[in-house]
């Protein structure tokens, strides 16, 4: 993975409430003004309520929670994401490893006395690693909202993936069990793949209560700053609770106390940076105002970010960074040195609170949507702030490009589901290299300022919900007046024999 650090860094990328249909927030953004309401002003799918104590030295995390949705089936599943960590799974090979590393212990969630509305059902678990749960919902509808409740014991693995810890924190990530969605080719029950970001989700509202020993604190996808914190006696306990409206996921850093937090706002938006003692403080307030003028730059430039607080934790794992709703994880040893990889890594997690925070979209079978668009927000960024320090990120990712014809002979190509990827290297140089690339080529071709009137349309019209690519071909197709279908077909389907027809699309909608 250290043969090339750009590539092995940058791979990866509630209870409800009334509606308060009031007028959104407006900014001007460009020429154009942007509308992005506010999350409690939106009706989310489904309303998650856990309970949880966390055992940080016994590294588990045991309660209840209770999900309230309306029922699409006489079923329900739930991912349960950590069970793809317990021993009797087979983790082997390169791409497993990337994920884990060498020096692993498993991990599992194990569920029990599952309710709908109070009375106790026969679930199952499914999948070859019970990464599923089946909960019959019969004599229910859509008409009124059913509840299922569980109770669940969360042993936490330690590896360099998502959800682990090491001798400071605790990062949750996918830890808790999850609503799978259905779509109009049925149940969306995909398997936690060894490659990419395996998940797709719904927006959700959470309320979490969280007991912790005295001498740690959080991070979360929640709300902090306004959280009702509790201290126990004699137990010596901190019991937060915690909401977060209308988000995709609920992630969440245990911390103990030798890590520090810098603090600033953009707007109104209160955004923390989490260090450790020991870090070079110079390095740590660097990533923060990394963080807080990327933030305030995407703002901007797509539609203002929406939540209240936007947190930047230092972890541990294998992955540069990785993207939860308001929380994002940043590998430990960027804390050490301030470099453009640093910059970039922290720049890409920012942008994906747009990208797949607040346009969703399928993860698994198109995960170049939400990641192309990433990078190229990312590379964008780099560049109004500084060109020259930009330079090696830009062509890192054109020189991925690059490699298509290697790719297009495997039968290979961008938009194709995570599984169908052969090695993490494949997926990084064509979902994020080849992906941002596209993007970086209409700008060159059309201009910056007609681009992010583009994408900030985008993100207007598909706040809060699920985007596909389809529908952002077809927005291209009518900006430019001409069928997009050369240009996809070049960029993203690796028919490198429409080059000159891609070209001549572009030049075509300069003139529209």
């Amino acid at each position: 993975m250290r043969r090339n650090r750009w590539i092995g860094s940058l791979m990866i990328g509630v209870a409800l409430i009334s509606i308060l249909w009031t007028q959104p927030w407006t900014i001007r953004a460009g020429v154009d003004e942007v509308q992005t309401w506010l999350p409690q002003q939106v009706l989310a799918a489904a309303s998650y309520r856990a309970d949880v104590r966390v055992d940080m030295k016994a590294h588990t995390v045991t309660g209840t929670l209770a999900v309230r949705f309306s029922p699409q089936d006489d079923k329900a599943y739930f991912h349960l994401y950590p069970n793809v960590f317990q021993e009797r799974a087979d983790l082997g090979g390169e791409n497993w490893e990337q994920i884990l590393g060498k020096q692993r212990e498993p991990g599992s969630i194990q569920i029990s006395e599952v309710r709908v509305d109070g009375a106790s059902v026969p679930y199952k678990l499914q999948g070859s690693m019970d990464t599923l749960l089946a909960v019959p919902l019969l004599g229910k509808s859509s008409a009124k909202q059913t509840e299922v409740e569980m109770n669940f014991a969360l042993q936490v693995p330690f590896n360099n993936g998502r959800l682990s810890y090491n001798d400071h924190a605790m990062w949750l990530g996918n830890w808790l069990p999850i609503l799978a969605m259905k779509g109009a080719d049925g149940w969306r029950l995909d398997p936690y793949a060894s490659i990419g970001d395996p998940f797709f989700s719904e927006m959700a509202n959470y309320h979490l209560r969280v007991q912790i020993e005295e001498g740690y604190q959080l991070a979360s996808s929640g709300i902090e700053s306004v959280a009702v914190v509790t201290q126990t006696r004699p137990q010596r306990q901190s019991i937060y609770e915690l909401d977060a409206w209308n988000v995709r996921d609920f992630a969440l850093v245990i911390l103990d106390d030798s890590y520090r937090q810098e603090s600033g706002k953009v707007g109104n938006v209160v955004v923390r940076t989490w260090s450790q003692e020991g870090d070079d403080p110079q390095v740590a307030s660097h990533l923060h105002q990394v963080a807080m003028q990327s933030l305030a730059y995407y703002g901007n430039q797509f539609g203002r970010y929406p939540y209240q607080e936007y947190d930047v934790v230092k972890t541990g794992g294998f992955f540069g960074g990785m993207e939860y709703p308001s929380i994002v994880f940043i590998q430990d040893e960027y804390f050490s040195r301030t470099d453009q990889v640093a910059d970039a890594i922290v720049a890409h997690e920012t942008a994906h609170q747009w990208f797949y925070g607040l346009v969703g979209n399928d993860e698994v079978r198109e995960a170049w949507v939400d990641e192309s668009l990433t990078d190229y927000a990312t590379m964008a960024y780099l560049q109004s702030v500084d060109p020259a320090r930009a330079r090696g990120y830009i062509q890192l990712r054109l020189a991925q490009s690059k490699t298509a014809e290697t790719y297009a002979a495997k039968g290979l190509r961008v938009w194709q589901s995570v599984e169908q990827f052969p090695t993490w290297k494949s997926y990084t140089e064509l979902v994020y290299g080849r992906g941002a690339a596209m993007w970086w080529a209409l700008r060159e071709g059309w201009g910056e300022d007609r681009l992010h009137e583009l994408l900030r349309q985008y993100v207007l019209e598909n706040q809060y919900g699920q985007a596909k690519g389809q529908e952002l071909m077809e927005r291209l197709s009518a900006e430019a007046g001409a069928d997009a279908t050369p240009f996809v077909d070049y960029w993203l389907k690796l028919r490198l024999e429409q080059k000159e027809a891609a070209e001549a699309w572009v030049n075509k909608g300069k003139h529209e």
